[in-house]
């Protein structure tokens, strides 16, 4: 039963991403590395390494800097020394020992970190120390006291940093945000995501980890803020309020919502009851001035402006890895404050699913200390 299950799975990914992006997500899995038969490699200066050679590492930040670049991998290196070996093997990365040897590599130009995440700012620090371009999955930091830290050390060395927040990136955002540009209307969002059923001991359930509110809810925390961004009023007043399902599972099947000194509305809800077929499915609904939006996983954009209406496909499905990776090599980065400001308010919901507390208002004034 499994075997057939697995390959629906395949069949479904292949009409949704396509056949690579799938044939890649299966050897993310099977670790099978027959499989780069469809991926020959595409010669150039070997100066990207990877420190964190999971899922993620492999099948999305290693595809997505193939597809549009080449093979330039360099090093890698994993605390799981099989996922490391296994990576190296598929992608032509060369494994290494520790992060220490690969940040120190003086062939090594560009470092992208997408290791456990409470280790996401410490490799990030030490990585723009040595020089190094940095690319640094979400989240950026798990505390405030990381954060600082790695604002700072960001400041001192004038680091060339980008951030692996990448729904701003999707097509499906970029097709919107003309219509909400400099609108500086009061937003309504909502977003409901069906996100992976997590066994008790995954690692994400360590607390270290920062939770499944910097793990997942992050995601569509910085969307909010970039939404913000590009319609040209920023708050600074966050009254947030939090739906538990369950005082045993605080920071799944929860609902979050804030609401600001501009009028804003924002409700997130994330849930995990069932593990959903075809991964993280999530749908997203806008209303700014006299636009509203209708986002159904990133396959489909209804979009209203006044009387008009729009539809947009997307095929294969695009949630923005392509350019959100490829940041460092194309003409397009997000502005660091507002990466900071969503990591802010992220922090200070993770801190209150921590607490169980239901409501609490946030002054972002109060962190300027962590902007530029």
């Amino acid at each position: 039963m499994k075997i057939v299950t697995n390959l629906r799975k395949v069949v479904r990914y292949n009409s949704l991403y396509g056949f690579r992006r799938t044939v890649i997500k299966v050897a993310g899995r099977t670790r099978n590395h027959k499989l780069n038969i469809f991926f020959p490699v595409k010669r150039g200066e070997k100066n990207i390494s990877l420190i964190g050679c999971g899922q993620f590492g492999f099948s999305t930040i290693s595809y997505f800097l193939y597809k549009k670049i080449g093979s330039h991998f360099l090093e890698c290196y994993d605390i799981d020394s099989k996922k490391s070996l296994s990576t190296a093997k598929f992608w032509g990365y060369k494994p290494c020992k520790n992060a220490e040897a690969l940040i120190s590599n003086p062939k090594c130009k560009y470092v992208y970190i997408a290791s456990d995440h409470y280790t996401h700012s410490e490799y990030a620090i030490e990585a723009i120390e040595a020089g190094k371009i940095v690319y640094c999955e979400k989240p950026i930091s798990v505390t405030r006291d990381q954060l600082l830290n790695l604002v700072k050390t960001i400041k001192q060395f004038h680091a060339e940093i980008y951030f692996g927040y990448n729904r701003p990136f999707s097509k499906a955002i970029n097709d919107l945000i003309p219509y909400i540009k400099n609108c500086r209307a009061p937003m309504t969002l909502t977003c409901f995501i069906s996100g992976h059923k997590l066994a008790a001991d995954h690692w994400y359930n360590d607390p270290k980890e920062g939770t499944r509110i910097c793990g997942n809810l992050g995601h569509w925390i910085d969307l909010s803020m970039y939404l913000f961004e590009q319609r040209g009023v920023e708050p600074e007043i966050y009254d947030i309020n939090i739906t538990y399902s369950s005082k045993d599972e605080l920071d799944d099947n929860i609902a979050v919502s804030y609401r600001t000194e501009h009028g804003d509305l924002i409700t997130l809800v994330l849930t995990s009851r069932t593990e959903p077929f075809e991964g993280i499915n999530e749908t997203i609904n806008l209303q700014c001035g006299n636009v509203i939006s209708k986002i159904d996983d990133f396959q489909k954009q209804t979009l209203w402006v006044g009387e008009k209406r729009q539809l947009f496909k997307y095929n294969p499905k695009d949630v923005g890895h392509l350019r959100a990776i490829n940041q460092p090599f194309i003409d397009e980065k997000r502005r660091v404050n507002t990466v900071i400001r969503s990591t802010l308010l992220m922090l200070e919901i993770k801190d209150m699913v921590m607490n169980v507390e239901e409501s609490r208002r946030y002054d972002l004034k109060e962190d300027n200390k962590f902007l530029f």
